[in-house]
Formats: structure tokens, sequence, C-alpha cells
């Protein structure tokens, strides 16, 4: 159940740095609605998936990239405690936020550049247009503070041994 507005870059901002992993055997948790399923399971692009679902291309309105600390789900992925450079979209249609992912990279990382370079454009042209971007572990559920699911997965590019994008994305009711 969301508690609590979403409706300014800041409110959003804050509701992604609350994630945490989801385990399933935790009774204080409810289970991700049954329609969140193929979303949490997702392998290809989401950015695809949604424009296939609702027959158009979503955009991407940026909410703000820099240098921050991590969150204790990403100093564990990442084994280190160094500042971090986020990257926070939201994916719209129609003016409608359907989801909205964080993804993160050690600030000495080269990655810092690609996501940089993204501007407004979905962060799937950079994963899903190189073979070189390979996802290191399996999908992982996450919940919100507001109870909002979603997940996160590792990238590295292979061609640089401090690469790393920790992709995280979680899905708005209009979704569903």
């Amino acid at each position: 159940m969301i508690t609590g507005p979403l409706d300014s870059p800041a409110n959003y901002i804050e509701q992604m740095r609350t994630a945490v992993p989801f385990n399933k055997d935790q009774s204080t948790l409810t289970n991700p609605p049954s329609s969140a399923e193929y979303w949490l399971n997702l392998t290809s692009s989401m950015t695809q998936a949604i424009a296939y679902k609702f027959t158009q291309m979503p955009l991407v309105n940026v909410l703000g990239e820099e240098l921050e600390q991590p969150t204790a789900v990403e100093i564990q992925r990442f084994d280190q405690q160094g500042p971090v450079f986020a990257r926070h979209i939201l994916l719209c249609i129609d003016n409608k936020p359907l989801m909205m992912a964080r993804t993160v990279t050690p600030a000495s990382s080269p990655d810092v550049s690609a996501l940089k370079g993204l501007l407004e454009r979905p962060l799937a042209e950079l994963l899903f247009s190189d073979t070189k971007w390979q996802r290191q572990d399996a999908l992982q559920p996450l919940v919100l503070a507001n109870g909002l699911f979603g997940r996160s997965c590792l990238w590295r590019h292979s061609g640089s041994p401090e690469s790393g994008l920790l992709v995280e994305e979680f899905f708005l009711p209009g979704l569903y």
C-alpha cells in the first residue's frame, strides 16, 4: 500500500533510497500483486516491454543525477562504501508515471560518463545494444518503505574491470 505522496522529484528519489531486499518469507510484508510477477521477472528491456503494453514508447523524465552516499543495499552489492553517482528517472506515458528507476555506480567507475551521456534516453539503449554489457547476477526483488515493489540487478561492461551499474526499478500502480 502506498503511503505518502510521490509528486515531486525529491519525493520519488527519497522513496527509491528506502529499498530493501524483499524476502517472501517475511510475514510482516505483503506479497507483490500477481500482476507484478511479469515485471519482477522480465529479463528483456523494461522500456520496450512498457512500450509494447501501452503501444507507445515511454518518455524518460530525469529526476536527478548526482554524487551521493550509497544505501545499505548498494554498499553490500558493490562491496565498497565510497560515494556513488546516481541517476534517477521516471518512465511515463501521457505524463503518467509508470516506473521509477535508480541506477548507481561507484563515483570512481568509468560508467559515470556512460550514465551522464544518456541524457533523456533510456538506460536500455546502453545495456541492450552493446553485448559487452552483461547481467552479473539474478534479479533481486525489492520493496520500498511505502510498499511499492521493484527489483535490482548488477550489470558490468566486460571491457572494464572497474565497471558496475546497479539498476533498481520500481513499479508504480499505473503499470499494472
